[in-house]
């Protein structure tokens, strides 16, 4: 109804619209008496009842959500809606102001307005409050900061993105990085707000509602919000990017990709998920406290970002209180493709030369072994699996072909859901720009969380570790002790070589071996104990990885105290170590891992050898075979022809 009364009051402005019987001149008188019966219309078609702090009436038209109109010149969309509550509940600082305070008063008392003037923020305004006086206020001051700054009003005004300039002429540079503002939850920097409740204000009304007016939630609110960040985290970082990522720009004032280098740190990881509180662009370039209209160059003295003071804004209370001077070393906006030839591009050069080299040839044996099962190729002509049955039909065969005692059952089983839950609370950093990362930490209840648990399931890790060598040392001295009874080589070389999980150089020879039989160079198919080179290549990387994630996660966890000992470069180093760990790791067990475990077609679904320590009878005899034979000779038990079997 409202764009019905102002499409109608358009149309009585035109000169075609008028009868001659009513020339436009004597209507004139009562254009006052139509704009005041086209409020009273609004208002009583309207079930709102316009707000008292409304004195101008612009909510009459200016609270409906639809009000816009097509600029078909532009073709733009331009909206006039002003959120009522704004104004009421005070949601902003410019709640306290009159339209006609930034909008010229001779464009905006008539209905439909006249052309409207681009607003300037520097205008000075009057603020009311509840005693009714008025006071002037400037953002006149701001532009004088502005101009000593790095974002001038020169280099704004001169500003140009690829699209093409982002401001009408005329509009205020402010808009560049501020749109209305609103004030954040005060109970975000004062949490008792929140038990208070709707009586909030009550004790503090007793004095200030009559006695000393003053609007006590206004201010209040106002308070609370510059508490905070003026924006999340990640919200500033768009509004950086706006400039600090567009190619026009960083080609003109030769700057990097300040916004994408940001997104791929932790901060920015941290932000991507949600984190509103995590360091964000001022908080560096900006000291705690400090002007924002003010911010400098990085290369002069004064700025914050200047290298010798970058470390201050790391060491507040908020982010690292108690860390060293060192730690401002570690790269905020560190880009591993542009760091060439540094400290940092070699440890992660290595790390993918080490996932090629370890995970590559064991994919091409996976790959080799599931073509083989599946086309049904075997090592054998069925006397070996005739001879693992025979074997097992016995109690006692059955007992020592038992490949996992029940304590490595356990230990297997704590390996596996610390794995997962360190996988789950750690990777979505890794990935945080994927949907899922983000509805994975949703899952969590929030990122602090997620870290909650992926550092302490790193130390039980990092505990199991140190228990599993307790029970490895236990074991060796168990051996050495049957040696000395039955007479052997009781020394410790010799203990430590008869451990099943260690590599000897007949491992070696099985490797080169299992490649040619599956390349169909070889008909025979070495034979296995107890453990093949995969499970024992697969067991060392258990704990190559567990100490390298180990020691770099707690570098990082712990950098307030390890920047007292070690530069922030090493940060660096151990951040892409546990990245580039975790990685290799991931993609091992998550695939060759569960392959051979799981979806290969001799133990599908799943390998009953980890839940009862028994081996499906096709894995023993085709995998294990020297542990099938060995067992047959104690046993007494006839092996047959065993020169078919690699032996």
């Amino acid at each position: 109804m409202a764009a019905m009364c102002l499409q109608a009051s358009r149309q009585g402005r035109g000169k075609t619209r008028f009868s001659r019987s009513f020339p436009r001149e004597s209507l004139r008188p009562l254009r006052p008496l139509c704009v005041l019966l086209l409020s009273l219309l609004l208002q009583s078609l309207t079930t709102l009842p316009a707000d008292a702090d409304d004195a101008e009436g612009c909510l009459f038209c200016h609270r409906y959500r639809g009000l816009s109109t097509y600029e078909a010149r532009s073709g733009r969309l331009r909206l006039f809606f002003v959120q009522p509550e704004y104004v009421s509940q005070r949601l902003g600082p410019h709640a306290l102001l009159a339209c006609t305070d930034c909008h010229p008063r001779s464009e905006v008392d008539v209905v439909p307005h006249e052309p409207v003037t681009k607003v300037s923020c520097s205008l000075s305004c009057h603020l009311g409050n509840p005693g009714g006086q008025q006071q002037l206020f400037s953002h006149a001051n701001v532009a004088e900061m502005l101009g000593r700054s790095v974002h001038s009003q020169q280099v704004l005004s001169a500003m140009e993105v690829a699209g093409g300039r982002l401001l009408q002429e005329g509009q205020s540079e402010c808009l560049y990085c501020h749109d209305e503002p609103i004030f954040r939850d005060p109970t975000g920097a004062i949490p008792a707000l929140e038990a208070l409740g709707s009586r909030t204000f009550d004790r503090c009304d007793v004095c200030h509602l009559q006695q000393i007016p003053a609007d006590i939630a206004y201010y209040l609110r106002h308070i609370a919000a510059r508490l905070q960040a003026a924006r999340p985290s990640l919200e500033l970082a768009q509004v950086c990017s706006v400039c600090h990522s567009d190619p026009v720009v960083m080609a003109k004032h030769e700057m990097h990709d300040a916004v994408a280098s940001y997104l791929s740190s932790y901060h920015g990881k941290a932000a991507l998920l949600g984190d509103g509180r995590t360091a964000d662009c001022l908080s560096c370039h900006i000291a705690a406290g400090a002007n924002a209209h003010l911010m400098l160059r990085k290369d002069e003295p004064a700025s914050s970002a200047q290298p010798g003071r970058v470390a201050d804004a790391c060491r507040n209370a908020a982010c690292h209180p108690g860390a060293d001077i060192q730690i401002g070393a570690a790269g905020v906006h560190l880009d591993l493709p542009s760091t060439r030839g540094t400290i940092e591009f070699w440890v992660a050069m290595a790390f993918i030369g080490l996932t090629l080299a370890t995970f590559g040839p064991s994919m091409v044996l996976c790959v080799l072994e599931l073509f083989s099962q599946v086309i049904g190729r075997h090592a054998h002509d069925g006397h070996m699996e005739r001879l693992t049955r025979e074997v097992l039909a016995r109690p006692e065969g059955r007992r020592r072909l038992v490949r996992f005692t029940p304590a490595q059952r356990i230990q297997h089983w704590v390996l596996v859901i610390l794995f997962v839950l360190l996988a789950v609370t750690g990777f979505p950093l890794k990935f945080a720009d994927r949907d899922w990362a983000q509805s994975l930490i949703g899952w969590f209840e929030g990122l602090e969380t997620a870290r909650r648990i992926h550092h302490w399931a790193g130390l039980v890790l990092v505990a199991c570790l140190v228990m599993h060598l307790a029970y490895v040392l236990i074991t060796l001295r168990q051996r050495r002790a049957r040696a000395r009874a039955a007479g052997e080589n009781a020394g410790l070389a010799a203990s430590v070589r008869s451990l099943p999980m260690w590599v000897n150089p007949r491992d070696g020879r099985d490797m080169s071996r299992l490649l040619a039989h599956l390349l169909r160079l070889r008909r025979e198919r070495p034979a296995f104990d107890r453990f093949s080179v995969k499970e024992k290549f697969e067991y060392i990387g258990v704990f190559w990885g567990t100490v390298v994630l180990g020691l770099t996660g707690a570098l990082l966890w712990g950098e307030q105290i390890s920047s007292h000992f070690l530069s922030g470069r090493v940060l660096n180093i151990a951040l892409i170590a546990h990245t580039y760990e975790a990685f290799l790791a991931v993609i091992h067990v998550g695939i060759l891992h569960i392959v051979n475990v799981m979806l290969a077609p001799s133990v599908f679904p799943l390998s009953p050898a980890t839940l009862t320590g028994q081996t499906p009878v096709r894995e023993l005899a085709e995998g294990h075979a020297a542990q099938v034979l060995r067992v047959a000779r104690e046993l007494g038990i006839s092996t047959g022809d065993e020169s078919t079997h690699g032996m």
